[in-house]
């Protein structure tokens, strides 16, 4: 368990932007770097911590946590992942007046502003691809299909994304489970 507390005390201090920018830190540490969740559950993980109220990175870390070592696991990790921000942000704070008159933290949070814009890029980039790529190789048609026809509804009706969410899922589930009752292989393109 010390192990995971480490690796989430390292997500939660370099996630500059907050948890979407933690997405690919995790992907690379607790999947690419130790292997321990598969991608593909960790992509379960990232749709669940999503649909749940609270910050993603902070449900991730919790999710994770409880996977690898239960209510003390997910505790830990929680724990981990937010420790390091409160600190910088209870810093920070003592220290406003005269940072909000530096023309050198201005530039650096310029400089940040970029640099997370393009961690969060990266982290959903690889989600996408673990989502639509299945581990056999391939492009998963049905979940493309599904994802075109999500974004189509939720840019036609912009509903609640949580509806969005439940009924696109629910949608690919039943999808998944005629193909697999008629004895059908799940469709996957350029193998």
């Amino acid at each position: 368990m010390t192990a995971l507390v480490i690796r989430f005390l390292y997500i939660g201090l370099f996630a500059m932007g907050g948890g979407l920018s933690a997405i690919s830190l995790i992907q690379r540490e607790i999947v690419e770097r130790l292997g321990w969740l598969t991608a593909d559950t960790l992509v379960d993980i990232l749709a669940i911590a999503e649909m749940t109220p609270g910050p993603i990175a902070v449900n991730a870390a919790s999710f994770v946590g409880m996977s690898l070592h239960g209510i003390p696991g997910a505790v830990a990790a929680t724990t981990a992942c937010v420790l390091p921000g409160c600190l910088i942000s209870f810093l920070i704070s003592r220290a406003d007046g005269r940072l909000r008159r530096s023309v050198r933290w201005r530039a650096a949070l310029k400089i940040l502003r970029a640099a997370v814009v393009g961690i969060i890029v990266s982290g959903g980039l690889d989600i996408l691809r673990n989502a639509l790529c299945p581990r056999t190789g391939g492009l998963d048609l049905a979940a493309i299909l599904c994802l075109v026809a999500g974004l189509a509804l939720y840019r036609r009706w912009k509903r609640s994304p949580l509806l969005f969410l439940l009924s696109m899922g629910t949608v690919c589930g039943l999808l998944r489970l005629a193909v697999l009752e008629l004895g059908w292989s799940w469709p996957v393109i350029f193998p």
